[in-house]
Formats: C-alpha cells, structure tokens, sequence
C-alpha cells in the first residue's frame, strides 16, 4: 500500500506556506511588458482507448488486492524527474499503512523526514528544518488513490483506465495501467500504476502539468501482519515550531 498517486499530490496542499509578503521599493515608471503569450490546452485523449474490458479487469484485480489488505509495509524508493534538469537525487525508507485512517512515510535516506496521517491529521515534518507542518485530513481532500487503500475510494469512479502495452516500466507479468482523472486536478496530469499479476501496485508514477515526474518503487511487501498503532503517533520534539498548513504563524496547542 502505497499511496499511489505519490506525496505530490497527498501533501502539496499541505506543504504550501504561503511567505510573508514583502512590500517592494517604489519603482520608476517604466512601459508595460508585451502580454505573454497563451500557453497552449493540452491536447485532449482519445477516450475510446480508455476502459475497455482487459484495463476493466486489471484494475478491478488492483482494488480487491486493497480491499483484503488491513496493514501493509514496504521499503520505497522514490525519484523526483524535473522535465528539464532530470532524475534529482533518490531518497528511500519504509512505508507503513493501517486501516481504517493510518498511513506513515518514513523517510531514512538521504535525509531523515516523515508524512503522516494519523487518524485526524495529516503532518509533514523534516527535522532539519524544525518545523512540523499539519493539516486536519478532513480539510485535505485525499483523492481516492490514497483513499481506496483504506477501502473508501473506487479508481474507476475517478478515472478512465487503460493498460499501456510493452511499457518500459513493466517488468515480465507486471502490466502498467495508465490512469487518466475524469476531473482535472492541479496537481496531476497522468498517474501510472505497474502492478504485478495479483493486482499489487509494484510502482506508481506521478506526472503533472509541467512534465515531471514522481516514481515510487515499492519491495519487500508485507501485508496483514500487526503495526503498533504507536507507530501512527508524533509529537512535536521540543524547539520544533508547529504550523498549521495555510497559516503562517505557530499554531498553538496543537
């Protein structure tokens, strides 16, 4: 378990502090700039590819596989794609997922930071900053990707689904399913799963607006074995200011 459309789009909203504007020096009349120019709509997919009877079958195998599971952990590695600048430096730890409500991203490498839902709110928090930034899960929107993993959330209402022959993501019995979201979010464009021949999500890939790319590696699977739900716990160390997600001042007593 996964969250299968990756971190970007579980925790964008939360990690977005706005800064403290900045009131700039009175500037020199100067000529308008030439508008810029309108980027040009993405071309639209030809959804007669979309939903036939094979991409139907694999991911209904991919979502019973979920709806059986009540704990899950793995190791993960993810590497971030920049359209222009490439693969940026891998980072790797162990996930951990409980029903109904618990999900932990322990990051181990290269730097120590963790993504949490526990039960009430979603956290971020990266030691090296000292701030631990959350959001109440019920304001957070989570897409059905992440939901369906707790067995509330079904992808075939949230998206058209094919399956992408002779991926080069797909290793032998795996089969890569392209995921297309009947509703434009801001924060994806395509969501790829590659899931082995039981229906497990092996990889998920993460595409947005500006071509780059989230791919989350997953292995040594464990399901149904017991989590301490202290697992799901975290309280601020000390000297680490708490913010609330949106807010740009230390949110007290939570």
């Amino acid at each position: 378990m996964h969250t299968l459309i990756s971190l970007v789009l579980l925790f964008a909203p939360l990690a977005q502090v706005p800064p403290k504007p900045v009131t700039p020096p009175a500037a020199k009349p100067t000529t308008p700039p030439a508008p810029t120019p309108a980027k040009p709509a993405e071309p639209e997919e030809d959804l007669k590819t979309y939903n036939l009877p094979d991409a139907l079958a694999a991911i209904a195998v991919t979502q019973n596989y979920y709806n059986k599971i009540n704990t899950f952990q793995a190791k993960f590695k993810q590497v971030f794609s920049k359209k222009f600048h490439g693969d940026q430096p891998a980072e790797s730890g162990v996930i951990y997922i409980k029903k109904p409500g618990f999900m932990l991203w322990d990051y181990l490498a290269p730097d120590k930071k963790m993504f949490l839902i526990d039960g009430k709110k979603a956290w971020m928090y990266e030691p090296s900053s000292k701030q631990a930034l959350w959001r109440d899960v019920k304001d957070s929107a989570l897409p059905t990707p992440v939901k369906f993993l707790w067995g509330q959330g079904k992808l075939t209402d949230e998206f058209h689904v094919k399956i992408v022959p002779n991926s080069k993501f797909a290793g032998p019995g795996q089969k890569a399913l392209k995921l297309l979201p009947k509703k434009r979010s801001p924060h994806f464009k395509i969501v790829m799963f590659v899931v082995d021949a039981a229906g497990a999500v092996v990889s998920s890939l993460v595409y947005d607006h500006e071509g780059n790319k989230n791919q989350i590696t997953f292995s040594e699977i464990t399901m149904n074995k017991p989590i301490d739900d202290k697992k799901f716990v975290f309280t601020p160390p000390k000297g680490v200011q708490v913010l609330q997600a949106g807010e740009d001042k230390p949110a007290a007593g939570k």
